[in-house]
């Protein structure tokens, strides 16, 4: 009898590896991590890191990338609305704390 697999339904989470604002006037390249978690860990760690043109180009790459969630130092408000009117959750780092998952990586 073959064996029955069933995949989660995962989330993929990015965390922005910069102290600065993000906003629509950064040029700057931005390191990022994006987990991949199930309902109850990370699954998989991938580095990837762009340079930030403008805010439509973050936004494009979020949706390519599938990202569900983001955590950033602190966001302009107005690209903070954007990405959450394309199903992009924003959080800053201090919410990790909240997260059960992400909790675990921080000391």
């Amino acid at each position: 009898m073959p064996e029955l697999c069933v995949k989660l339904i995962g989330m993929k989470i990015a965390l922005f590896l910069k102290d600065d604002k993000l906003s629509d006037c950064d040029t700057d390249s931005i390191p990022i991590i994006i987990l991949h978690t199930d309902r109850k860990s990370v699954v998989e760690v991938e580095k990837d890191f762009f340079v930030k043109k403008d805010v439509n180009y973050v936004a494009l790459w979020l949706l390519t990338k599938r990202i569900k969630e983001i955590y950033v130092t602190d966001i302009d408000p107005l690209v903070k609305k954007l990405f959450e009117k394309l199903g992009v959750i924003v959080r800053k780092y201090e919410d990790i704390e909240k997260n059960s998952i992400l909790r675990k990586f921080i000391p």
